[in-house]
């Protein structure tokens, strides 16, 4: 054998660092291969963005984000139906993988934690049936619509049983979205108490993270507290939100509705950080990587929306849901588990490096490496969904009209005028629209 005995010894550390920057140069994380629909959703191009998402290969254990990311992406080119179709094909990978097998917690144990199948985050599962309902909602089948925000509620509950504490086992916009569809169906005392659990997940999130309770929630709240007879509690949110019923009522008296739902920029997005060191017994290297959050901020603040004929209606939309700060903070909540893996899967790793180094010190150091490229931090996210979600309520006549949308910035600044063509609203349902604007977003660290 050429390499034998010191000269062996003395070539390990080359071929080793060799070894190991070929191979970590070949491993790309699951956020990097979104780079190019990300760049299709930057320039407002979701037909292409779905293009690319088709010409990529799909594993098994990624299925979950393929059926979630082509799930907005049709919803995106107004194919309703069939985004729900996906939709529903990522809410059986959930049903069937929810109950881990062995053989995965064996191997995202040895390996690293991307090798399990991916079912969502919790904030990503519920979204599932947030963005199913507003489908249904578009496509005027509104029972389908209950059924949907009816299995968030269960979702919701199931994820308060395991940690009531927690703010984040309360979805404010899920509620609040419930309260609209009650209502729109004219179940009052539904749709009064699906307003009130948002009103109190807004007051429970505003502890994680900047939110206001909406204005449109807080009139919701008072409207609805007067329908269905609750004199005590709709004085008490006259006097806490300093608004009175008759400062609106007059508007109410115009009954056609329009809902509004504006997706705003592009979800946080996970990246890899990883620490390797030298352990000085064997001179091996131990790797730990850890996922962390880019959050790509959107430059749209607000949207104008105005409806006209020979009339002209104009209001603004609000935040009611930050995905953004909802991932970020699901993150953090995990983060005390997934370091507590990713050290044991180090130490197990490095043991193992070290008995096949007993035997042999070639065999030693292909274990180290092996160990050093497998270990990477799991960075898969639903990376379609939007920063966050605005809606806005208008009520006007039952009439025709043109819809005209106003993309402003932080100064109220127009940076877009967009046409959505014409809507004919009437009494009986609201009218339900939206829009989606990943374009021109900016990354920041977290």
């Amino acid at each position: 054998m050429f390499l034998k005995g010191g000269y062996l010894q003395k070539s390990i550390p080359n071929i080793a660092v060799l070894g190991i920057l070929l191979l970590l140069c070949g491993c790309a994380s699951y956020s990097q291969s979104f780079n190019s629909i990300e760049q299709s959703l930057l320039r407002n191009d979701p037909a292409n963005a779905l293009k690319q998402l088709e010409k990529q290969s799909h594993s098994d254990s990624d299925l979950f984000l393929y059926y979630s990311d082509r799930a907005i992406l049709l919803r995106m080119l107004g194919k309703f139906r069939e985004s729900n179709k996906n939709i529903e094909q990522a809410k059986a990978i959930i049903e069937k993988y929810s109950a881990i097998s062995i053989s995965e917690q064996t191997s995202s144990f040895i390996i690293n934690d991307s090798t399990q199948t991916y079912i969502g985050t919790p904030v990503e599962q519920i979204m599932l049936n947030i963005y199913a309902a507003l489908n249904y909602l578009e496509m005027s089948e509104r029972d389908s619509a209950r059924v949907e925000v009816l299995q968030a509620d269960i979702r919701l509950r199931t994820l308060m049983q395991d940690d009531p504490d927690s703010p984040l086992s309360v979805d404010p916009f899920a509620r609040y979205l419930a309260g609209v569809i009650y209502e729109d169906l004219g179940e009052w005392s539904d749709a009064m108490i699906a307003y009130r659990k948002a009103y109190e997940a807004y007051q429970r999130h505003s502890t994680l993270y900047e939110i206001n309770i909406p204005q449109q929630l807080k009139r919701s709240l008072i409207k609805m507290a007067d329908k269905v007879g609750l004199d005590n509690e709709r004085q008490k949110y006259e006097s806490e939100f300093n608004l009175q019923l008759s400062q609106f009522q007059q508007q109410n008296q115009n009954n056609a509705e329009l809902i509004f739902t504006f997706q705003n920029g592009l979800a946080p997005i996970k990246r890899e950080s990883s620490v390797t060191v030298m352990e000085p017994s064997t001179g091996q290297l131990i790797r730990v990587s850890l996922p962390r959050y880019e959050k790509r901020d959107p430059t749209v603040n607000k949207v104008r929306l105005i409806i006209k004929n020979k009339n002209e209606f104009v209001t603004l939309t609000e935040k009611v849901e930050d995905i953004s700060s909802l991932e970020i903070a699901s993150l953090d909540a995990q983060m005390g588990a997934i370091t507590a893996r990713a050290l044991a899967r180090a130490v197990a790793k490095h043991e193992i490096s070290k008995q096949a180094g007993r035997r042999n010190d070639l065999a030693g150091l292909i274990t180290n490496i092996a160990g050093l490229v497998t270990e990477r931090a799991d960075t898969r996210s639903w990376l379609t969904l939007p920063t966050e979600i605005q809606t806005a309520r208008l009520r006007a006549p039952a009439d025709t009209y043109s819809v005209n949308i106003e993309l402003l910035d932080k100064n109220g600044n127009i940076i877009y005028l967009r046409t959505l063509g014409k809507i004919k609203l009437s009494n009986e349902h609201k009218y339900y629209l939206s829009f989606h604007w990943a374009a021109a977003t900016r990354t920041t660290r977290h």
